[in-house]
């Protein structure tokens, strides 16, 4: 009798044990989804509140605990960007904002930022980095104003490129189709470049220079950003005609053909807003 009371016991601590266990693991993915919908209004603080409570309650997923890293990050990164002083720091943590926040689609945020490093640089690249997250929210005349503005000697394939989509969006298909007749790609263009300039060629309605572009794209962006592109292009409003052809799915068959290195998911360091801290970002909450 004895010995059955302490199996009994035993499968008892054992039930109480798992079920403790599910309760743990039910919170913390609670605690996480409220994290996630937190970190989509802008609610930092909250989102990494929330993060840090599911990676306590659940020390064995990596993924809660990688999501308050960031967000702890971001937070930093918020506090230097509005205490630094030195143009060029400023404009660097700035675009790694800029990364995260467009990277998350959280474009409000995003478009105040875009706005202020445009009115403090006015370069092609600012007002790059500003047009593409108006036509994210389909602000296509803010965005046509912006490109349109800026001086011509400034101008470049991405930057006209932009300017015909939004145009194009507009219904001023002439006026995108001159456009898209004054870029000449560089040869040594990058993906970006690439990509935005086949976006341009769809919107005119030249599928086939849009698919090679697009093709080109892929094969010259590193591989740990290819399912980011292409997960784009199925969903660009520039692409939409071409989504469901069988040269479309061809296409999004390309593969990378840039080596990269394995620390940072980059071809190199240099343009990583959390450069030097890859390896011991991740601290307990």
């Amino acid at each position: 009798m004895k010995k059955h009371g302490i199996v009994w016991i035993c499968v008892l601590v054992a039930i109480v044990f798992l079920q403790s266990s599910v309760v743990r693991a039910d919170s913390a993915q609670q605690e996480f989804a409220r994290g996630e919908a937190l970190l989509a209004k802008a609610d930092f603080r909250g989102a990494l509140q929330a993060f840090g409570s599911a990676a306590r309650a659940d020390r064995d997923n990596r993924e809660y605990l990688q999501h308050y890293s960031l967000v702890r990050q971001v937070i930093t990164l918020r506090q230097r960007l509005d205490a630094e002083k030195d143009a060029a720091r400023w404009e660097y943590l700035a675009r790694g904002l800029h990364a995260f926040y467009v990277g998350r689609g959280i474009y409000g945020e995003a478009l105040e930022l875009d706005r202020k490093v445009h009115a403090r640089f006015n370069t092609a690249s600012s007002a790059v980095m500003l047009a593409e997250t108006q036509l994210a929210m389909n602000l296509n005349a803010d965005a046509a104003e912006v490109l349109a503005t800026l001086d011509a000697s400034m101008a470049t394939p991405s930057s006209r490129a932009l300017l015909g989509i939004a145009l194009a969006r507009q219904g001023k298909l002439e006026q995108a189709r001159r456009v898209a007749g004054t870029i000449e790609l560089p040869e040594n263009a990058g993906p970006g470049m690439s990509y935005n300039v086949g976006r341009l060629q769809a919107a005119i309605g030249s599928a086939d220079a849009a698919l090679g572009l697009l093709a080109r794209c892929f094969e010259s962006v590193p591989p740990s950003r290819l399912d980011g592109f292409k997960n784009h292009a199925k969903g660009c409003p520039e692409f939409a005609q071409l989504v469901s052809t069988s040269a479309f799915a061809k296409v999004l068959k390309t593969q990378s053909k840039v080596a990269e290195s394995k620390c940072s998911g980059g071809s190199r360091c240099a343009g990583c807003p959390m450069r030097g801290k890859c390896s011991k970002s991740q601290g307990r909450p």
